[in-house]
């Protein structure tokens, strides 16, 4: 096509300011200014990138959006491919790949997304969660430095994420002048199996290590098998060794991460710990959020109603949310007073403390929301004692609370009469030994009898 070459540039120009437009500074700046374009004539487009991990990353996030703007500008185009030209490595569209500081306001594409709403204001603060919220504020606020990771944990829905996140926005808002990555586990794991994948790790490394602040959600959740927690230990190592921020959350203490390597825990342990302790334990807390989120909606709940909530769900957060969810939708399609009785009704199957004896489910549901666990994994042949443990805690309730026999409770998990009795009989000794353990097979108890 004669006179291509200088059309095509021309309207590549063009390609990349719609790009810029659409994704912001941040992301373009970060992923696709480096791009360049090859025009090969009668053989269509070439884009290239100086690595393997950008054009894996432009490819799958952006190829779509590029090949269908050079179809409406180029409808006879044959082909477009991207490729990696390592020369460029040495150019100075090479640098635009270091991540933006927040303070023009872009999010980096590598990051996982935010939830605008999570901040502090909307945090509810309560004795179970007062030593994290106030770690967290005061590191936002520049008036906590700790000397190594910040390490929070607690069980699923407590408001570690929300307190994660509030942070990091915080960060973004009021210290422009420093970056910010929050990754959630399974994003660090997939951002690394792609570098892995493309044979480009030291970008990878290059990139993640880039940032201030680093913060990892859910750490417990990093398997061994494909590399991440060595990575991850590397990552922490760097970036401590030149005075990075790092925000890390788990499930449990440092020294309680069951799979998760030794080398890991020491270091986390060498940080500042702050545990966000079972909600069951702050019926204050649980009244004061239910109230919160009452006044959020319309729904024309009287103290009593909240009262009876608060004293009968105690698992944790996201339960009351459902709850409250459910008394609404309740009111807009009935409409009518909403009184104890009626939200007893309503709520019966989040209710696990009532006048009926639990029935197995129920003690499943509970344990898995307590220690992290899918339901699934209740009755798979998983022996990790992160599974193990939680089945044999459900396997002990069940026969304390239940009139079943152990044949019948083995049903109920997959198993026969004789593994039930060991793991009830593993809970009692070990009870005996650690209070600790007592204690929480104690507290689930409570939330279950009538």
């Amino acid at each position: 096509m004669a006179g291509s070459k200088p059309d095509r540039q021309v309207e590549w120009m063009r390609i990349r300011g719609q790009l810029q437009a659409e994704y912001g500074d941040g992301i373009f700046k970060s992923w696709l200014k480096p791009m360049a374009l090859v025009d090969k004539g009668a053989q269509g487009i070439e884009i290239q990138l100086p690595t393997r991990f950008m054009r894996d990353r432009v490819q799958g996030s952006y190829g779509e959006r590029i090949r269908t703007l050079w179809s409406e500008a180029d409808p006879a185009l044959s082909d477009l491919n991207f490729e990696v030209n390592p020369v460029m490595q040495g150019a100075p569209a090479q640098q635009a790949q270091r991540p933006v500081p927040a303070g023009n306001g872009a999010v980096d594409e590598f990051a996982t997304p935010f939830q605008p709403f999570l901040t502090f204001e909307n945090f509810i603060v309560g004795e179970s969660n007062a030593l994290a919220h106030g770690l967290c504020l005061g590191v936002a606020e520049g008036n906590v430095q700790p000397s190594g990771p910040l390490y929070l944990f607690g069980g699923v829905g407590l408001g570690k994420t929300h307190l994660m996140q509030a942070l990091a926005l915080k960060l973004r808002r009021d210290r422009p002048d420093r970056s910010v990555l929050y990754l959630s586990s399974d994003d660090f794991r997939q951002h690394y199996i792609n570098a892995v994948n493309a044979k480009d790790v030291a970008e990878f490394r290059r990139r993640i290590r880039s940032f201030e602040v680093l913060m990892i959600d859910d750490v417990h959740l990093l398997n061994r098998t494909s590399g991440t927690q060595d990575e991850l230990l590397h990552t922490i190592n760097a970036l401590g060794s030149r005075n990075r921020l790092m925000v890390i959350s788990g499930n449990n203490s440092p020294v309680g991460l069951d799979g998760i390597a030794e080398r890991i825990r020491s270091r986390l342990s060498t940080g500042v710990s702050a545990p966000i302790l079972p909600l069951e334990t702050d019926y204050p807390l649980r009244l004061a959020f239910l109230e919160r989120k009452a006044f959020e909606t319309t729904l024309p709940a009287a103290h009593d109603v909240l009262v009876f909530m608060a004293e009968r769900i105690a698992s944790n957060m996201r339960v009351l949310q459902g709850a409250i969810n459910r008394l609404e939708s309740h009111y807009r399609q009935f409409g009518g007073e909403i009184s104890v009785d009626r939200a007893q009704k309503v709520l019966e199957d989040l209710l696990p403390v009532n006048d009926r004896t639990p029935t197995v489910e129920a003690i499943k549901g509970l344990v898995c929301d307590r220690y992290n666990v899918r339901p699934a994994e209740m009755d798979s042949p998983r022996r990790a004692r992160s599974v193990a443990r939680p089945r044999q805690v459900a396997m002990y309730l069940a026969k304390q609370l239940t009139s079943l026999s152990l044949p019948d409770i083995g049903r109920k998990f997959g198993r026969d009469h004789s593994t039930v009795l060991h793991g009830v009989r593993k809970i009692e000794g070990l009870m005996k030994d650690d209070k600790a353990l007592a204690e929480e097979v104690e507290a689930l108890r409570r939330q279950l009898e009538p």
